[in-house]
């Protein structure tokens, strides 16, 4: 206790007697999240302290002290994990150091000419997309949660850094993001991308790759273990301004796989979004559509060519049930539309081959038939999204309504997700995409020895006494 006592004044030299707690009030607050229904009220592993810099300057001294003292630290962005948080395999309960990132919430610069925006990594996606609008700019963030994700929480904790709303489109958040200026485990920082990192007599990051190899990737989804993400610069685009939302319905799965695969086959895509969805014992699927664009006539033709395709398989429907059912899946409004009427979970939910995403589906019905029949569901829903073209985002939707769900219902899901993602890794090939808590256990559960021992070494390298986020996944 004495040890920590001194860490914790140390701490407070540093960021502020305000900025640091040992209260266990508070440190348990931080193992409760927005998704905590899912585990059943399973907490995570309460840190011993809690700290929230405000600068760069201060997470370096922090990284520093911690080093010295060999105490781990769990960062944390907005608390949007999908699994509990922090980590129970993570560190060392009584020595953990939360670092809360939320202070560091500013944007730093929006650059029209060059069409970037560069942001402290506790921002709120809401608000980093909210601004860029103001300025007529479209920013690619994740789809849920929105309006809790951190963007340095996202880039960390989720596949290829986070899926946009536009995921069936524009691909993960990786793409668009420009450089990162991260603090590495020793106190170093770095700027990766093409601009002051890289070059010297460059003031502005431009590009991802020019001048070195691409090493912003190593950041993106390596669930903090790295370093810590303070900043990022991510490119923008002008905002479109013209929408077509539709959908269609088709009389049974051969039919909707039919008209799935060609529209995912064609190019330029048709469509900005696309669900499949079919409520569960029915035959017919609905397809709910979004065609966004910047002119009339590039809306228009997209929309020519969907119709064409989807009027060969099925047909155009505007049914309240399709609007009804597509609302469970809304992401800017979810807690209007859903939380506040209903408990809910995505069981399954997974990035799968496309050709073997139907046997996925069949194999997840079957195991709520046969783990979950006691469960008082209001609807269960059947969904599968687009990925680009050669994988799709999978999953069953559970919505209970305002019945509670049973106590159990958390670690029920827990005891079942084991039999799908073994199912979904070792005999589909397929991706878990959080890489947090158990769930980068489990993924990294199927790497090659050879993938596995470079992890290891560069993970060492990177971070030789071993404080970011200890055995994450498992080294």
């Amino acid at each position: 206790m004495a040890d920590l006592q001194k860490l914790r004044n140390e701490l407070a030299n540093i960021v502020g007697s305000k900025y640091v707690t040992d209260e266990k009030f508070v440190a348990l607050s931080y193992t409760r999240g927005p998704f905590m229904a899912l585990f059943g009220g399973t907490r995570g592993r309460a840190p011993a302290l809690v700290v929230r810099p405000g600068s760069i300057d201060e997470i370096v001294e922090i990284v520093r002290l911690c080093n010295r003292e060999r105490v781990p630290i769990i960062p944390r962005g907005g608390g949007g994990s999908v699994t509990v948080f922090p980590p129970l395999h993570v560190g060392v309960p009584e020595k953990n150091i939360l670092l809360d990132m939320t202070r560091l919430n500013k944007i730093i610069e929006i650059d029209e000419e060059y069409m970037t925006v560069t942001a402290e990594c506790g921002i709120l996606l809401s608000k980093l997309a909210a601004e860029v609008q103001k300025r007529g700019f479209h920013v690619h963030t994740v789809d849920v949660p929105y309006h809790m994700d951190t963007l340095g929480g996202v880039l960390s904790g989720f596949v290829g850094g986070g899926e946009p709303a536009d995921l069936a489109t524009a691909g993960v958040m990786n793409r668009y993001v420009l450089g990162l200026k991260v603090v590495l485990p020793t106190g170093e920082v770095i700027q990766t991308g093409s601009g002051p990192g890289t070059n010297i007599y460059q003031s502005k990051v431009l590009h991802r790759e020019a001048g070195s190899p691409d090493v912003t990737g190593i950041f993106i989804g390596d669930g903090g273990i790295f370093g810590i993400k303070v900043e990022a610069t991510l490119s923008i685009r002008p905002f479109p301004k013209v929408y077509k939302v539709g959908a269609y319905s088709f009389s049974d799965t051969e039919n909707m796989w039919k008209a799935f695969c060609r529209l995912v086959s064609t190019e330029p895509f048709p469509y900005t979004r696309v669900l499949a969805f079919r409520e569960y014992d029915s035959s017919e699927w609905l397809f709910t559509y979004v065609i966004r664009g910047h002119f009339d006539e590039e809306v228009n033709f997209k929309l020519k060519i969907l119709k064409k395709i989807c009027d060969s398989y099925g047909q155009e429907t505007f049914s309240s049930k399709a609007l009804e059912i597509a609302s469970l899946f809304s992401a800017r409004d979810f807690g209007k539309v859903v939380a506040s009427k209903g408990s809910m979970t995505y069981f399954g939910e997974a990035l799968v081959p496309r050709s073997s995403s139907l046997e996925y589906l069949n194999f997840l019905n079957k195991l709520i038939d046969e783990e979950l029949k006691d469960l008082e569901i209001v609807k269960r829903v059947d969904f599968i999204v687009p990925y680009l073209r050669t994988m799709t985002i999978t999953g069953v939707l559970l919505y209970f309504g305002t019945r509670l769900p049973p106590k159990d219902i958390g670690m029920r899901l827990y005891k079942v997700s084991e039999k799908f993602s073994d199912f979904l890794i070792k005999k589909l090939g397929g991706f878990l995409e959080a890489h947090q808590g158990d769930v980068a256990l489990k993924t990294a559960s199927a790497w090659s020895p050879s993938y596995l021992s470079f992890m290891r070494r560069l993970k060492s390298a990177l971070d030789p006494n071993n404080i970011l986020m200890p055995n994450l996944w498992g080294f």
